[in-house]
């Protein structure tokens, strides 16, 4: 009995935490399981000819709403080659409404909720050759006469018998991907777009083998631990303990990420983690609208002004870095009120701001109250808005242009100085991406790829189109957010407001007098001129670019030039304005 377990991720570096639990819960048929993963951006032949070429008996495909609509088209093809072999779904994506799976013929079994209880008993099941099917907890299947039978639901299993999934093999074979992690199961909120709204109560995992695994990660250098648990933090004392623990034993290198309720956060969880070494813990939290009377009606009536505390006190050791969400398209949430929502996320400058949109999931309530609330949504996964009563499509397509230059300016760090700056001009944050997302559309750069360099040039672009912005500002904030992400050697033309070869020649002959050299990089004396400038670099600027993100002061104009040394001979780029006699 050959069984292969197939996931489709989102992205080459996601891994299925899932599949392996099944894998390795199944320990009389470990050997006889083997997992393929590849990813939903992969072609469709090769992905075919990767599972023919196993030749498997069973098949069991993980369903998610990014890769549903994917497996649909892979079933019929893969019965075409393989008409032997059984086809088995399981995941969220399945387990409900599971009966209409089966309106594609090639479907033979489909697997709800919990899947590992569910593989041990139906492989024991194939192994024997006998026993009844009917028996086998969360087991949908097709008889011999075509006709649909549900067994009784999986009860939830007790996760002291969660298996560790991970060995040095595995860790060495997943280098260069996420690593998810699980101490928990269930939630304690009912929040109306999630399935959690479904589950009662929450497990979890035994603290003592929680802590035997997290020194397996700590001891193997792992470089992300992405903990999968739908609110971390629902239990206090465990909470602590877990981060008390990783804490304790970091190694200097690991991260950890957890999604946790601001509102179950305490005193004494702000002090244990101002304890934490900076890089070593980072957390998400779901804001998802900071209007009132849209989080009672999604269940989750957390108020901003307490989420702004919460985020504020874990910002001020500067240690742990912050993802904060918001959901577009919920129930009462129209445009006007979600560009608030933005405004409020934004003014805490969070280390990443994820923009999602509603997703109605099957057995989500807001789901069964979709046509109470006009929410029209796409029949097919991931299920996403097009729009409500109180936002139109049009406005959702500008959000959708909004995410993505959010989630290429200001989640990828590299922008921090001009976007201050910019988000001046605007007054608030959403009105600046607006104006650009408008801006990017006409020129048709959300329709083809873009390099590094082109971000850049694309804002200063916007700034000398748009009468709010001043050009030269903006180009010297670029400069320094350029400078300050990599050494270079030649900066663009488009960059420039000073006269490049005057301060190249200045700088050469700086780099020749020792005593200047012991006065700003006294670490680099011993080395030759020519080692200096390529360890170096020497920019000039008419404003005081380099105060936008600590004070609220308008631009001026200098008197003179400022010149600012950067310096490039550590791991993290150094700058230091140069004071001239």
């Amino acid at each position: 009995m050959k069984v292969l377990l197939v996931a489709l991720n989102a992205k080459f570096i996601h891994t299925s935490l899932a599949l392996r639990y099944i894998k390795k819960y199944c320990k009389t048929y470990e050997h006889q399981i083997k997992i393929l993963e590849t990813s939903i951006n992969n072609n469709e032949n090769e992905i075919i000819k990767a599972i023919y070429k196993e030749h498997p008996d069973i098949i069991g495909l993980s369903c998610y709403i990014w890769n549903m609509s994917y497996i649909k088209i892979l079933i019929p093809t893969l019965k075409k080659v393989l008409p032997n072999t059984t086809i088995i779904l399981g995941g969220p994506e399945v387990s409900y409404e599971g009966e209409a799976l089966f309106n594609i013929p090639e479907v033979d079994l489909v697997m709800e909720g919990e899947g590992e209880e569910t593989w041990q008993e139906y492989l024991d099941y194939r192994h024997c050759q006998g026993g009844d099917i009917g028996q086998i907890a969360g087991l949908i299947y097709r008889d011999n006469e075509g006709k649909i039978h549900r067994n009784l639901p999986r009860q939830p299993l007790d996760l002291e018998r969660l298996p560790f999934v991970y060995d040095q093999f595995t860790i060495e074979h997943l280098e260069h991907k996420i690593i998810y992690y699980e101490a928990s199961r269930g939630c304690p909120f009912n929040c109306q777009y999630c399935l959690s709204s479904i589950e009662h109560g929450v497990r979890f995992v035994p603290l003592e083998k929680v802590k035997r695994h997290m020194l397996f990660f700590l001891e193997h250098r792992v470089k992300q631990v992405k903990f999968v648990d739908r609110t971390f933090n629902a239990r206090k004392q465990y909470a602590m303990d877990i981060w008390a623990f990783i804490i304790e034993n970091d190694n200097g290198y690991t991260n950890f990420h957890f999604e946790i309720a601001a509102e179950l956060i305490h005193e004494e969880m702000y002090e244990l983690l101002a304890k934490a070494r900076p890089g070593l813990i980072q957390f998400e939290i779901g804001v998802q609208s900071t209007n009132a009377k849209v989080l009672k009606l999604i269940k989750r009536p957390m108020p901003f002004e307490d989420i702004k505390k919460v985020v504020r006190r874990i910002q001020e050791p500067g240690n742990i870095h912050q993802h904060l969400d918001l959901i577009a398209g919920l129930p009462e949430e129209d445009y006007a009120s979600f560009r608030k929502s933005f405004n409020d996320v934004m003014s805490l400058r969070p280390e990443q701001f994820q923009l999602g949109f509603l997703k109605l999931l099957k057995g989500s309530g807001l789901r069964e109250q979709a046509e109470a609330y006009g929410i029209i949504y796409k029949d097919e996964p991931p299920y996403e808005v097009l729009y409500t009563s109180f936002i139109s499509y049009d406005e959702i397509l500008r959000l959708h242009g909004i995410d993505e230059l959010v989630d290429r300016y200001f989640n990828s760090g590299r922008f921090k100085h001009v976007l201050e700056y910019l988000f001046k001009c605007f007054t608030y944050p959403f009105d600046f991406f607006e104006a650009f997302s408008i801006f990017w559309e006409k020129r048709g750069y959300d329709l083809i790829e873009h390099n590094k360099l082109a971000y850049y040039k694309h804002l200063i672009e916007f700034a000398e189109s748009n009468s709010k912005v001043d050009a030269q500002i903006t180009k010297e904030m670029i400069r320094l957010d350029y400078l300050l992400q990599e050494p270079i050697r030649d900066m663009p033309i488009e960059f420039e407001t000073i006269s490049r070869e005057t301060l190249k020649e200045e700088y050469n002959a700086l780099l020749k007098q020792d005593e200047w050299v012991q006065t700003y990089m006294p670490h680099l004396l011993k080395l030759p001129p020519r080692q200096r400038y390529r360890l170096t670099y020497m920019d000039g600027y008419h404003y005081k670019v380099w105060n936008t993100l600590d004070t609220e002061e308008e631009l001026l104009p200098l008197e003179k030039v400022q010149k600012v040394l950067f310096d490039y001979s550590t791991a993290q780029p150094k700058w230091q304005l140069i004071h001239e006699e």
